[in-house]
């Protein structure tokens, strides 16, 4: 396996980066294709399925739960199995370990703190950084339609405020937004842009529809969360992303990459 593909394939999946591709369109067709074979939102079912049955205690329940959320699709692609394996070993004992209380938890500043970090040190353009309303409205989203797995601990108050923003997430949980906002880096042009513009213009309007939604769904006014999936070719600013982000991982040493590895397992709680 390549140096290269082996830090992509990490960086991509752990570190919160646009995707990168060195075989042109192929990873958004295929994205696109698994997509289309998918019954509406059943990843999201398989996941949330996964969490009713997750036992602290029982490392095939976690598992199987960790298995879920790394075999979701994503716009990167697949891992190579090499990496997957390690990476679903690290978050199933580092889920244990939080849900058993023997670590602490991941804050929204901790995925954003890595997202931008690797954004400085790869010279990526603006709309490449992320802000912790970002996550808060993806994590919002997810507790809209997963509400055991996005859902607030018992041990937590119950409070509406307190989202990704102020809460603490369990590993698997931080590993799920950082994917999800992988996504919407990738494919949707509401999340390419500079943070301060996002903040000003997107913010707001996207909480008060989640707001409204969820208050439908409480109501029983909504049967089920109906999720649409739109595909479109990827934008300028996407294409723009995967060209900066491939050339800055050819330019990295084993060690520079295994590092920024470290640091972003580091950073959503999965020790070595």
């Amino acid at each position: 396996m390549k140096i290269e593909r082996l830090i992509v394939a990490v960086a991509a999946v752990m570190l919160c980066t646009p995707a990168v591709s060195f075989e042109g369109g192929g990873v958004q067709a295929r994205y696109q294709e698994t997509v289309k074979s998918l019954p509406c939102h059943a990843p999201g079912q398989r996941i949330e399925g996964r969490a009713k049955l997750e036992n602290p205690s029982d490392g095939n329940s976690v598992r199987a739960l960790v298995d879920e959320i790394l075999d979701y699709p994503h716009s990167f692609g697949e891992i190579p199995q090499v990496m997957n394996t390690i990476i679903k070993e690290r978050l199933t004992k580092a889920e244990m370990n939080f849900k058993l209380g023997l670590s602490p938890g991941v804050e929204a500043t901790d995925i954003v703190r890595i997202v931008n970090t690797l954004a400085d040190k790869f010279q990526l353009p603006d709309y490449a950084r992320t802000t912790p309303h970002q996550v808060e409205v993806l994590c919002f989203g997810a507790e809209i339609s997963m509400p055991t797995f996005m859902g607030l601990p018992s041990a937590q108050p119950v409070d509406e405020t307190a989202r990704a923003d102020s809460r603490k997430l369990s590993p698997a949980q931080a590993t799920y937004l950082l994917l999800a906002l992988i996504n919407a880096k990738q494919l949707s042009p509401d999340y390419q842009l500079p943070p301060d513009e996002w903040e000003k213009t997107k913010f707001g309007p996207m909480m008060e529809k989640l707001t409204k939604y969820k208050e439908l769904k409480e109501s029983g006014q909504l049967s089920k969360l109906e999720a649409k999936v739109t595909l479109t070719s990827l934008s300028s600013q996407s294409t723009d992303l995967r060209t900066a982000v491939s050339h800055a991982i050819s330019q990295m040493s084993l060690t520079d990459g295994l590092d920024l590895v470290d640091q972003a397992f580091a950073a959503v709680g999965i020790g070595k």
